[in-house]
């Protein structure tokens, strides 16, 4: 008898487990304004996007990196739009935009094919796009993709190439089958996230409220699908293009190291300008430096 209730007992957790993958990887969440944002009906995914500055053909386009949103961009976005338009966009299922079921709208050719429709939608034909980690290979993808919109691209602590980035292991169980979807549901537990989050920051740098905001807004898609597949060398993509590129890095970056990127972004001829005593999210921890570093070069030339 009571191996006949410990069988049963296994079968109910089991099925409850697998249950609980199919509803965890299934979600989808529609697009909603989020961080001061407004949602666009796209040909696509809907995007939630925060305009500053005046209005025009020309803008400023921020793209932030995974697990994160248009609030990355905050201590810099009115700053950089005091004489020009600047756009910062929620990527697919990130912040407010919208998070469909389909894996390819979640790799870095599906977010540049959305952030295109978008900057149309909005009326933009030129374009500089400051990309930050995974925002940077978005930008790579845009520029290479539609290179008569994009004039100019910025990356910031975007890895080189796909082996260079040290995931934390929570970020990596998390995507695993069948265990994953059940670890998803503490996602939202400050003690669980925060020294997964915190490699996003230098260590020193109390990680953000609006850091645990964002991961919360992820679906499972979201979290596994960014970030499924292997990685094109953004480095390559980069020195292939025929518009100027910035590379800037913070100083020390431990998601993705600074010494291998940087050394790999200069083999490509491309040397990056250091942000000293930033981590992997310098316009977050230094905006006063960051800005420094890419004034000059995101100002439109006539």
């Amino acid at each position: 008898m009571r191996l006949r209730i410990a069988v049963a007992a296994l079968v109910a957790v089991i099925l409850a487990v697998l249950v609980n993958a199919y509803v965890v990887t299934s979600a989808t969440r529609a697009a909603e304004p989020f961080a001061g944002g407004r949602v666009l009906e796209l040909d696509g995914p809907d995007l939630n996007v925060r305009e500053y500055g005046p209005s025009g053909e020309r803008a400023i386009v921020l793209l932030h990196g995974y697990s994160a949103s248009i609030q990355w961009w905050e201590p810099v976005a009115a700053r950089l739009a005091r004489n020009q338009r600047v756009i910062a966009i929620d990527l697919v299922g990130h912040g407010g935009s919208e998070a469909p079921g389909e894996p390819r709208h979640f790799g870095a050719v599906g977010q540049a094919d959305a952030v295109h429709n978008a900057l149309t939608a909005l009326g933009v034909r030129h374009a500089i796009v400051v990309g930050h980690s995974m925002g940077g290979s978005v930008a790579s993808e845009l520029a290479a993709r539609h290179p008569e919109v994009v004039e100019r691209v910025v990356v910031s602590d975007t890895p080189a190439d796909g082996d260079l980035v040290s995931m934390p292991l929570l970020g990596k169980m998390v995507c695993w089958p069948v265990l994953g979807p059940a670890l998803d549901h503490f996602r939202s537990l400050p003690l669980i996230t925060r020294s997964s989050l915190q490699t996003g920051f230098a260590r020193d740098y109390a990680v953000p409220p609006f850091a645990y905001r964002s991961l919360e807004r992820l679906t499972y898609a979201g979290v596994c699908d960014s970030k499924a597949g292997p990685l094109a060398s953004v480095a390559n993509t980069l020195a292939g293009l025929d518009v100027p590129v910035l590379v800037v890095w913070g100083e020390t970056d431990v998601l993705t190291p600074t010494a291998p990127n940087v050394t790999r972004y200069g083999a490509a001829g491309m040397s990056p300008r250091i942000i000293a005593g930033a981590g992997h999210s310098p316009m977050v921890e230094k905006p006063d430096e960051f800005l420094s570093a890419i004034a000059d070069f995101v100002t439109f030339r006539s």
